[in-house]
Order: C-alpha cells, then sequence, then structure tokens
C-alpha cells in the first residue's frame, strides 16, 4: 500500500539520498551510534538508501533492512544488485519480525514509529537486540522544517489542479492509520524507557537537504535537488490517481504535468544562468537512542 498511494520507491530513495550525505554524515552516524562492524538492522527501510549508506561509510557492518511493503523490498533489491551493495532486504512486519531473539547490534528506524503501535513497534526491537545493543529512533519534526518554496505551484491553475487531486487525502491517511501514533517530542524518550531500554538520550539534527544556490555544493548535486522537488511533485500526482483515478480527467492530469514541468524547468534555466534564488530546505530530526541493559 505504501509504495503504492504514499510514497512511492524512488521518491523516497531520491529524496533521502539528499538527505543522507557523503559531506553531512557525521551527523546521523553520531546521532544514531552506528559502528563499523555492528550488525545493523534498519525497520521500514523503504526502498533501502539508508542500508545502502551504512554500508558505503561502514563496510565491515552487516546491514539488514526490513519492510512491510514488498514493492519497498523488490525495489531495494534491485537497488543493491545495480550498484554492488551487499545488504539484506527482508519483507516483513514490524509488530512480527522474522528475526530470533538477540540477533542484532543495532537498531535504526527513520519515519517509521509515527505509523506504527508504539509499544509493540520498540518492543520488538528490544526483543530482537543483543544485550548492550543499541535503539536509534529517527523522527523528522515537520514543524521545525524550512520546505522548499518550488515545491509549491505559483500559478492559480496548477494550485487549483492539486487541491483537486488530493481533496480526499486526510479521509484516506485516516482511513489507513497514517501518522495514526504521532507524538510529542517528551513522549519519545519516555516510550523508549518503558519499553525497558537504559540510557536514553534525544538529539536534534538539521539536514540540509535542498540549497541549489550554495557555493559548497556542484552544479550536479545542485540539479539533482531541483529534479527530486520535481520528481516529488509529480509523483504526488500519481499517487492521487492511484487514490482515486476520478479525482481529474486525463487532460487536467496532463496539464498539471506540464505546468510543473515547465516550472522546474524555469528554476533549472535561471541556477545554470547564475540568477540566485535562495530557496531551501531542511530535515530537522530527532534522534532518540537507548541501550538494552
Amino acid at each position: 500500500m505504501w509504495s503504492q498511494f504514499v510514497q512511492t520507491s524512488d521518491e523516497l530513495y531520491n529524496s533521502r539520498a539528499l538527505r543522507f550525505r557523503e559531506d553531512n554524515r557525521d551527523l546521523w552516524f553520531d546521532a544514531m551510534k552506528l559502528a563499523d562492524g555492528m550488525d545493523i538492522l534498519e525497520v521500514g527501510c523503504g526502498g533501502g538508501i539508508l542500508c545502502h549508506r551504512i554500508k558505503a561509510f561502514l563496510p565491515n557492518a552487516k546491514v539488514t533492512g526490513l519492510d512491510r511493503d514488498t514493492g519497498h523490498i523488490e525495489y531495494a533489491m534491485e537497488k543493491s544488485a545495480e550498484l554492488d551493495v551487499d545488504c539484506d532486504f527482508v519483507a516483513g512486519d514490524a509488530l512480527g519480525m522474522p528475526f530470533a531473539d538477540n540477533t542484532f547490534d543495532a537498531c535504526t528506524s527513520h519515519t517509521v514509529i509515527e505509523h506504527v503501535e508504539t509499544a509493540g513497534f520498540l518492543g520488538e526491537q528490544y526483543r530482537v537486540m543483543k544485550k548492550g545493543g543499541v535503539i536509534s529512533v529517527l523522527s523528522v519534526r515537520t514543524g521545525l522544517n524550512v520546505n522548499p518554496e518550488n515545491r509549491k505551484p505559483v500559478g492559480e491553475e496548477e494550485s487549483a489542479l492539486l487541491d483537486k487531486a488530493w481533496e480526499n487525502e486526510r479521509e484516506f491517511d485516516r482511513n489507513n492509520g497514517i501518522a495514526a501514533y504521532e507524538m510529542k517530542e517528551s513522549d519519545f524518550p519516555a516510550a523508549l524507557e518503558k519499553a525497558g531500554f537504559k540510557k536514553v538520550s534525544v538529539n536534534f539534527i538539521a539536514l540540509m537537504s535542498y540549497a541549489p544556490d550554495n557555493d559548497d555544493i556542484s552544479d550536479g548535486l545542485a540539479l539533482a535537488q531541483i529534479n527530486a522537488n520535481r520528481n516529488c511533485t509529480l509523483e504526488s500526482l500519481g499517487k492521487a490517481l492511484r487514490r482515486n483515478p476520478d479525482c481529474l480527467t486525463a487532460d487536467e492530469a496532463e496539464r498539471f504535468k506540464e505546468l510543473t514541468n515547465r516550472r522546474y524547468d524555469d528554476r533549472i534555466d535561471k541556477y545554470l544562468r547564475g540568477e540566485r534564488l535562495w530557496d531551501m530546505a531542511t530535515s530537522n530530526v530527532m534522534a532518540v537512542t537507548g541501550y538494552k541493559a
């Protein structure tokens, strides 16, 4: 369901690739308490980008990704073969994982806990972790983020089409339990303690996921950032149509694509001409860690 109606595998992979980059790896590796040689499990791995990045930066680690969505798992396995990265990917439920007790040195998750029953989610990770193992729960706090301005349609026609396509968004999310277990910040460490984890800590990291005009990024990365936003916008239309095929007519859908591509092509033209707009986006991530006693 997730890869079809919420976030496609390609969308997740490309957007998270910009978030978890080599130049900021110390920020998120320190927050996740990961080290080379560990046996690491990512719960809710999506298309597998974080597993691939962990393995690239910690070559002696054993990295496993688990996701309930078989579309994500198939995509992650195909990407592993394409990139020649040695990671294992398993289809399974976070509330009943197909792993033995005391298997992993570390468990991590990224924007997953909000969608899963909390006690079961943390309890299963406690079960499969070795004594002394570390858990890291990463949650993007959207209220603290700076969002890219070019994700929003600027013209009335494009805005109207997007609003029409997503008219029943909240109802769909509610019916499918999306973000049904959202918590305030102070609830996260308390939940880890209740699950039995010790030495619990909270950290925040601000990851600059989009800043094409920054002097310290290459032209290739800048264009990748702009096109990742284009991809997310176009994917939003595809998801809306899969949720409700009648939300737009075929002509309306094609018109939306035309307007969206025109807008992002214009952004790229301005970048290539050296016109700086200073549009930017951050991902403010709360990282909560704890240890199995």
